[in-house]
């Protein structure tokens, strides 16, 4: 049965791995009884051949499945495939019956291949197979003359048919690879201002390794946002957000992470940054944005920010940083707003 997988490429591996499983079920059905009646009836190399595939095989795939990669596995995989379907054909097995089993070994081989590797072994196979029915060498089976030429129009359809079926799969795989990518990361980023999500920005923190990681967040909550709305329009507010959001985005680096938490605010995380640093950094921010003047349709308008700064350690220490951060918001704007606060009102004496 085909597990499902979280991303295209698991679904994939397992995939992979279905048809390396199916492959040992039916070809051991197939060639332990072959492998018997060679035995009893003293076909050594027959039966030598068959027990190498046997084990061989085998061993291969148990590996794969151990170690849950299938790619150097899939490639060893389809070159014995590739030698065992060469010696039927050539050899012709038993009394020429050796072609039967080469027809269904050579799709299983090309699906477990791949395209690209597929198509250099379908084809040289071919090669192979129309050189030794056609230059007649001493080792080779002598198939009727009448049936040499369907033989290899038979295989090299075949071959063509499963590379053209691999190539439709290779397609197929690609374009839900970028659906599901496309999606994933419309679920991580806000369509307004095209900068991360909440869960974008969790997603980021998730890829933190290190528990000792020390870094800042701001959180940014821009200044009287409800009046701009109220007086110039939801459309107007929007624009607003978004000329924040790239002026925020534009003027940090890279690494930064730079968030739309909800609404007017904005979440800032700066990796090993000091606590003194994040915060002048934001109050730059501060004021390269308070200091122009923006023309939104029309409507001139100076947009403004309070921000709360705060600094934690490790991924898991975030939530308590921003909580911290958002009281310091709640300091700026009682202080008259348009400033940035990165520490603790002190107590009143009494």
């Amino acid at each position: 049965m085909l597990r499902s997988g979280k991303t295209p490429e698991e679904i994939e591996l397992q995939r992979k791995l279905l048809l390396m499983r199916f492959f040992i079920i039916a070809g051991n059905l197939v060639m332990v009884p072959f492998l018997i009646v060679s035995v009893l009836h003293q076909r050594w190399e027959l039966a030598t051949i068959l027990a190498l595939m046997i084990g061989a095989t085998a061993g291969l795939v148990a590996g794969a499945h151990q170690r849950q990669q299938t790619k150097l596995t899939s490639q060893l995989l389809s070159i014995l495939l590739w030698l065992f379907n060469v010696y039927l054909i050539v050899t012709g097995g038993h009394a020429g019956t050796g072609v039967y089993f080469a027809f269904g070994l050579v799709v299983l081989m090309i699906m477990i291949a791949g395209l690209r590797l597929g198509v250099y072994l379908g084809v040289s196979f071919l090669v192979v197979a129309a050189a030794a029915q056609f230059f007649h060498p001493q080792f080779a089976y002598h198939y009727p003359q009448d049936g040499r030429v369907r033989l290899i129009i038979a295989l090299a359809f075949l071959v063509a048919l499963s590379l053209i079926s691999e190539w439709i799969h290779l397609q197929s795989y690609r374009a839900i690879k970028f659906t599901v990518e496309t999606h994933r990361q419309n679920s991580l980023t806000d369509p307004l201002t095209r900068l991360v999500n909440r869960a974008g920005l969790e997603r980021s923190l998730e890829q933190w390794h290190d528990p000792r990681q020390q870094a800042s967040v701001a959180l940014i909550d821009i200044d009287h946002f409800k009046q701009i709305n109220d007086h110039y329009g939801h459309a107007i507010g929007d624009q607003a957000l978004a000329t924040v959001a790239k002026v925020l985005r534009n003027n940090l680096k890279q690494s930064d992470i730079v968030c739309r938490w909800g609404g007017e605010e904005f979440v800032l995380i700066f990796e090993k940054l000091s606590l003194a640093r994040a915060a002048d950094v934001v109050d730059q921010l501060r004021e390269l944005l308070a200091d122009r003047t923006i023309n939104l349709d029309g409507q001139e308008l100076t947009l403004q920010f309070s921000a709360g700064v705060a600094e934690f350690t490790g991924s898991a220490g975030f939530a308590a940083a921003l909580q911290l951060a958002d009281a310091r918001v709640y300091q700026a704007k009682r202080s008259g707003r348009n400033r940035v606060v990165s520490q603790d009102e002190a107590a009143p004496s009494v």
